[in-house]
């Protein structure tokens, strides 16, 4: 009898140990940058749209020459964000619901219609950051 109710609180205790692992795998961020920073797997969103933002992942070419960020997104919640962005600065405090300071913050605009707006988030440590604070307006 003492043997059952070992498997059982040992497989329960198994159970959470791997739930644990899966929640936190699943709540962190995904990113990755290239040697140069003109490449990144970040997190984007459509600003002003009046609901909270769903972030999704979306993989950027920065292109410096041009001064425009290229988004591929998969899915259907990723395709009003495919397309050529201009960096027009950093939202303002009172656009993000959390202020994170591992954080980095941009506010894109569609290169073709400046009323899609959009903001872009990346992780401070990322390389990318240095070449979208270049293309940030002076």
């Amino acid at each position: 009898m003492s043997a059952q109710v070992v498997n059982v609180f040992s497989s329960i205790a198994f159970i959470a140990a791997l739930s644990t692992v899966i929640w936190w795998l699943r709540s962190r961020t995904n990113h990755w940058s290239s040697e140069d920073g003109t490449r990144c797997i970040c997190q984007m969103t459509l600003a002003l749209t009046g609901a909270s933002p769903k972030w999704v992942e979306a993989r950027m070419v920065i292109d410096f020459a041009n001064a425009t960020v290229f988004c591929k997104s998969r899915g259907k919640r990723g395709q009003p964000l495919r397309g050529s962005w201009n960096v027009i600065g950093q939202p303002h405090a009172s656009h993000l619901n959390v202020a994170d300071a591992n954080m980095r913050m941009y506010a894109l605009c569609k290169r073709d219609n400046a009323d899609i707006l959009a903001m872009l988030r990346v992780p401070a440590s990322s390389r990318s950051v240095s070449v979208l604070d270049a293309l940030l307006p002076r």
